[in-house]
């Protein structure tokens, strides 16, 4: 609540509180009151429309800011949305990048690997010889005879591990009959040491030992009889076995006769198979060569490059170059006729195609161009300019060694001059003349073909999109191509050179000589010179014969004739063959058969021998048995006589039986020595086996180093045979894998470029969401701003309507007040349900309800009663003490001091009793009496403005006054 306003409701207070005039100057003070009341309305109400005005506009601002908030946080949405399907396009192409760097790699590696094959196919290309077939040819041969060499040392090894292996055999049956033996005279020494007991127990002359040496005998005698029987028994065994082993070696040397003679046949058939077999391979190789020649005619006719004037072209040509010398010529006419000509070169380019021709597939050097290969390109020029020339209907051009030596010639006076015309832009006529001079031949013209960036970069030159490889090795089928293209290009698109590389080739002008030559050459910038001169006799001597249709149809009939013949005679020797290796094939198989039955025939003497052996064995060992066992029994009946001799016979029978078993032990120590020795032969033998079986294995091992070698040297002679094939082959694999790898690099690079793109678009969809993050922190901070604005604009409205809503209730009661006065002023009364005034008039504007006056304000005034009223207050603002007297008994009422509330407690005549009044007694009192009422909730702020003014303007003195 402001200070004027404060100031307006108290004095409006200070005017209700006292309730009176009290002289003509209040009466004024008081109409000064209501004026002021009546303004301060009027700026309360304009306040109260600028502060509703406020509110609204800080409404407004809230739902700008609301919907700018909003409209921010859609932003935001959607940038978070596009940022997030960018960063997702991002990874996506990333994959997409990754996958075609992975590509990228792997047709890397494959170019990588084809340039390899390639630079192989290259070499094996130049190794092609006849030479070198030859002697990869000799080379099979004397492999093939070191495999037979192999196979007869594996067969003697073999035989030799057969033997070693009998020795083993032999050596373990001697090991075994060394052991039998040593376990045998343990046995004996076993019985010697019980022997030993024995005579001294018989010595002793022991009834127990008696018993046992008779046990002794009967055991003794017993074991003799059965091992007599067992000899006799496998002595039949050992007689079976070794006419079955004599029948087994009997096979086994029949058979291995057998095989001999198969192998004989075989060797013998194998050698007439060898030489038809060479023979029908050179008859291939003849038919294959013949059927070449064919086919590369054929190809030839089927390829013959041609070059076709489109009808119109030639006359279009020759009035170009015929109005030079027209005396009004003039340059627009140049301009149209020149445009004549070349309105053919879209159907000319069209309809004039190189065609490839395999027998061109060979790889030549263009740094350094042999001259047959010189002389070949020469002619295919000339061939293709008198095509020209023959349809214009001028000279033919001629071909010849001068010709070319003359191209030459100025091809390397360009180099010594460091002369690149493809950098000047000019022709080098200082070689030109210096070739003229150096051999004696005057040059006419020069045509070049600017090409040399075909060479040095991997770069689609000619104009049907053919790629030649980067690379100095080119075949001569890639030549004749760019020598094609050159011509084609001069002959229909030459405009730029007022088609004088046309006319050149065309013959056409008066200085073209009767007689022409032309020469093919290549400078060391790789361009291409076609060279024409003067042919004079040195130019015309030994002139090529230029290929033609007519003359390959001839050829091509030759060939054929010598394909028939070279067939004629593959089919006798293919027919020599078919004998020769059905011979071989027969022989093998009986070879095969008797090998088999040498394998079943050892086998079955091995069986044979192995059981004589163990048969022998047994015996031997049973045959030793039975004399240790008659040792035994001899000793056994000694030992029972002995029971009857004197006691000097048995004390020698002890010292004998002593000395019989240190006897004995000497022979086990010798037999355990001979096992030991059979032992070491045994694994003597063995080690010899071992080392025969590896000799062998190495055999086998030889034998198949050098069967892979022989497969070697056969895919070698193939290679060689086939080089041409494979070196196109290898050549076309790198074209190959070189566009793959420029198609997986070109999808790299839109990919890297559409990843960074995205990359792009990613960052900016990222900045778009930061600066949207900052658009709704500053709506969110505006919004923020504006509701602390229109919360603060409705607490000031309302501030503004209580106290406007207060005010009002002062000016109503002001009002009322005042027409309380004029009533009490005049003696308003009810009378007959009228309002009169003292002298019983009636007042206008004033009238009666439910038994009260109600003023024009529709205020309902008390009647006027005679009253006095009493006021006093100190000058510290306080009420004091007052005493209301009852107009009957005039008891007076003390009431209690009140500070800084300025209640007012007013004196009536009418009161009969004394009362304590609190505050809100008191304005209940003030309600009742229709005095100031208090309003809302600032009833104690009214009241303390209402005592603070009474205080300033009574100060200590009171008012008193009684009226009507």
């Amino acid at each position: 609540m402001n200070k004027k306003q404060v100031l307006s409701l108290t004095g409006a207070a200070l005017a209700t509180v006292a309730g009176v005039s009290v002289a003509n100057e209040e009466v004024k003070a008081d109409a000064n009151v209501t004026t002021d009341n009546a303004q301060t309305q009027v700026q309360s109400q304009t306040a109260d429309q600028q502060a509703q005005a406020k509110v609204d506009q800080a409404q407004n601002n809230v739902n700008s800011a609301s919907q700018a908030t909003s409209a921010a946080q859609n932003e935001l949405n959607s940038a978070n949305a596009a940022n997030s399907a960018a960063q997702s396009a991002v990874n996506d192409q990333q994959k997409v990048v990754n996958s075609a760097q992975t590509s990228v790699n792997s047709a890397s590696a494959a170019v990588s690997a084809a340039q390899v094959n390639e630079s192989s196919a290259q070499k094996n290309a130049d190794q092609a010889t006849p030479a070198n077939v030859q002697a990869a040819k000799d080379a099979i041969t004397n492999q093939n005879q070191q495999i037979s060499k192999d196979t007869d040392a594996i067969n003697k090894d073999d035989q030799a591990v057969t033997t070693t292996q009998k020795n083993v055999s032999s050596a373990q049956a001697t090991v075994n009959s060394a052991t039998a033996k040593r376990d045998d005279q343990q046995k004996v020494v076993n019985q010697a040491q019980d022997n030993v007991k024995n005579a001294t127990d018989i010595l002793n002359n022991s009834s127990q030992a008696k018993a046992k040496v008779q046990d002794s005998l009967n055991t003794a005698n017993a074991k003799v009889n059965n091992d007599t029987n067992a000899v006799n028994t496998k002595q039949g065994e050992v007689n079976t076995a070794t006419e079955a082993k004599k029948n087994a070696d009997t096979d086994l040397s029949k058979a291995k006769d057998a095989e001999k003679a198969a192998q004989k046949d075989k060797d013998a058939k194998q050698a007439v198979a060898d030489q038809t077999k060479a023979a029908l391979d050179t008859a291939n190789a003849a038919v294959k060569d013949a059927q070449a020649k064919v086919d590369a005619i054929n190809d030839k006719l089927a390829n013959f490059n041609t070059i076709t004037l489109p009808s119109g072209y030639k006359e279009a040509l020759k009035a170009y170059e015929d109005y030079f010398s027209d005396p009004n010529y003039n340059q627009a006419k140049s301009k149209e006729l020149s445009d004549d000509v070349l309105k053919y070169r879209d159907l000319a380019m069209s309809q004039n195609k190189f065609k490839n021709n395999k027998s061109d597939d060979k790889i030549v050097d263009i740094s350094n161009l042999d001259s047959e290969t010189r002389a070949e390109l020469s002619q295919f020029v000339a061939l293709l300019v008198n095509q020209v020339r023959s349809q214009v209907g001028t000279n033919s051009i001629i071909s010849s060694p001068e010709a070319t030596e003359f191209a030459e010639q100025v091809a390397q006076n360009y180099n010594k001059d460091n002369w690149n015309s493809a950098d000047n832009g000019q022709h080098d006529q200082t070689a030109l003349n210096t070739s003229s001079s150096q051999l004696g031949i005057n040059w006419d013209g020069e045509n070049m073909g600017l090409d040399q960036t075909i060479f040095t970069t991997d770069y689609t030159v000619l104009r049907d999109g053919t790629e030649l490889p980067t690379s100095t090795k080119q075949t001569v089928n890639n030549l004749k191509h760019l020598i094609y293209d050159d011509i084609v290009s001069m002959m229909f698109d030459d405009a730029d050179s007022a088609w004088v590389h046309s006319t050149n080739f065309a013959g056409i002008g008066s200085f073209v000589p009767s007689k022409q030559g032309i020469g093919f050459s290549m400078d060391k910038y790789f361009n291409t010179h076609y060279d024409l001169v003067d042919a004079n006799e040195k130019v015309e001597k030994d002139a090529y014969t230029l290929p033609s249709i007519n003359d390959l149809v001839q050829k091509l009939s030759v060939a054929k004739d010598n394909l028939s013949v070279k067939k004629n005679n593959q089919a006798s020797k293919q027919k020599a063959n078919d004998g020769a290796q059905a011979d071989l094939d027969k022989a093998n198989q009986v070879l095969v058969a008797t090998q088999g039955d040498v394998d079943t025939k050892t086998a079955s003497a091995k069986t044979a021998n192995d059981n004589l052996t163990k048969s022998q064995s047994e015996l031997a060992n049973l045959q030793s048995q039975l004399k240790t066992d008659q040792a035994l029994q001899k000793q056994a009946q000694a030992n029972f006589d002995s029971f009857a001799a004197d006691v000097a016979t048995k004390q020698a029978n002890v010292q004998k039986a002593q000395d019989n078993l240190k006897a004995e032990q000497g022979r086990l120590a010798i037999a355990q020595a001979d096992l030991d020795k059979a032992n070491q032969a045994l694994s003597d033998a063995k080690n010899v086996l071992a080392q025969k079986q590896q000799t062998v294995e190495n055999d086998k091992e030889t034998l198949k180093a050098d069967n892979d070698k022989l497969a070697q040297l056969q895919a070698k002679l193939a290679d060689l045979q086939n080089a041409p094939k494979l070196l196109a082959a290898a050549q076309e694999a790198v074209k190959d894998a070189q566009k793959t790898l420029d198609d997986a690099q070109s999808k790299l690079t839109a990919a890297t470029n559409k990843l960074n793109d995205l990359k792009k678009t990613a960052a900016t969809a990222q900045t778009a969401v930061d600066t949207a993050k900052q658009k709704v922190a500053s709506a969110t901070k505006v919004q923020s701003d504006a509701q602390e604005a229109l919360t603060q604009a409705k607490n000031e409205l309302a501030t503004l309507q209580q106290k406007e809503a207060l005010a009002k209730q002062v000016a109503e009661q002001q009002a009322k007040l005042k027409a309380q006065q004029e009533a009490k002023d005049n003696g308003y009364h009810v009378e007959n349900n009228n309002v009169v005034d003292s002298k019983g008039n009636n007042v206008q504007g004033w009238s009666v309800k439910n038994g009260q006056m109600v003023d024009p304000n529709n205020a309902v005034i008390e009647q006027s009663k005679p009253e006095t009223t009493n006021v006093t207050v100190n000058g510290k603002g306080e009420v004091k003490p007052q005493t209301i007297v009852s107009a009957k008994s005039g008891v007076q009422v003390q009431t209690k001091s009140i500070k800084d509330t300025s209640v007012v407690v007013a004196t009536t005549a009418q009161a009969a009793t004394t009362v304590n009044q609190t505050r809100e007694q008191y304005k209940q009192q003030l309600k009742s009496n229709n005095q100031l009422p208090q309003t809302g909730n600032n009833d104690s702020a009214v009241l303390s403005l209402a005592g603070v003014a009474l205080a300033a303007m009574l100060s200590l003195f009171g008012i008193k006054k009684r009226e009507y």
